[in-house]
C-alpha cells in the first residue's frame, strides 16, 4: 500500500492541474443553417493591466492565452471580400496600425500561442475598433448570428473588435 501512495498522490496532483488549466478555457460556437462555427481560446484576465495597448504596430497577438486559440468552420466563411475556407485555424490579432487590427487565420494548429508562422498565414481581413463604455476583465470571444452570417466579436478592457462575415453559399 506504501508504493501505491506516492503514484496515487501523483495521479490526483495531475487531474488537479489539468483541471485548472482548463479553467481559463473559452468556447464560442455558433450553429448556422450550412454547419457550424467554433472557437477554442485561453481567456486571460487583465489584472489592472492594458495588454492589448502593448501591442506593437506589425506585431501579432494570440487572441488570448495558452496554447493558439483555435477556429474550426465546416463553411465557407466571408469576410468582406476575403474568402475562408472551411477547416480550422489558430487565430491571430495583427496591429497593422495605431488604432486598426486585422484578424489573421493561420493554417498551422495546435501549437503553443507564442509560436506564429506568418509564412501559414491564409487570410487577414480588417476588425472595426469599438471603446466599450465598461471595461471587461476576462478576454472574451464571441460568435453572434446574422442574416446569412455573423460577427466575430473581441472584448478585453474597454476595447471591442468585431469583424462580420456571411456564410458562402
Amino acid at each position: 500500500m506504501k508504493r501505491k501512495a506516492p503514484v496515487l498522490i501523483a495521479f490526483l496532483l495531475l487531474l488537479v492541474t489539468a483541471g485548472f488549466a482548463q479553467g481559463n478555457r473559452g468556447k464560442a460556437e455558433l450553429a448556422t443553417d450550412a454547419g457550424s462555427i467554433t472557437i477554442d481560446y485561453g481567456r486571460p484576465a487583465l489584472k489592472g493591466r492594458d495588454m492589448l495597448s502593448k501591442l506593437s504596430v506589425g506585431d501579432t497577438w494570440r487572441m488570448g492565452s495558452n496554447q493558439a486559440t483555435i477556429l474550426t468552420t465546416s463553411s465557407e466563411l466571408v469576410f468582406g471580400s476575403v474568402r475562408v475556407p472551411k477547416g480550422s485555424y489558430s487565430l491571430w490579432l495583427k496591429r497593422v496600425a495605431e488604432n486598426d487590427c486585422q484578424l489573421v487565420f493561420n493554417s498551422e494548429t495546435g501549437q503553443w500561442g507564442t509560436r506564429h508562422d506568418p509564412s501559414k498565414d491564409v487570410a487577414q481581413v480588417p476588425m472595426k475598433k469599438e471603446t466599450l463604455s465598461s471595461s471587461v476583465e476576462v478576454f472574451t470571444i464571441d460568435l453572434k448570428g446574422a442574416q446569412d452570417g455573423g460577427s466575430l466579436i473581441t472584448s478585453w478592457g474597454t476595447t471591442q473588435l468585431t469583424a462580420d462575415f456571411r456564410i458562402a453559399r
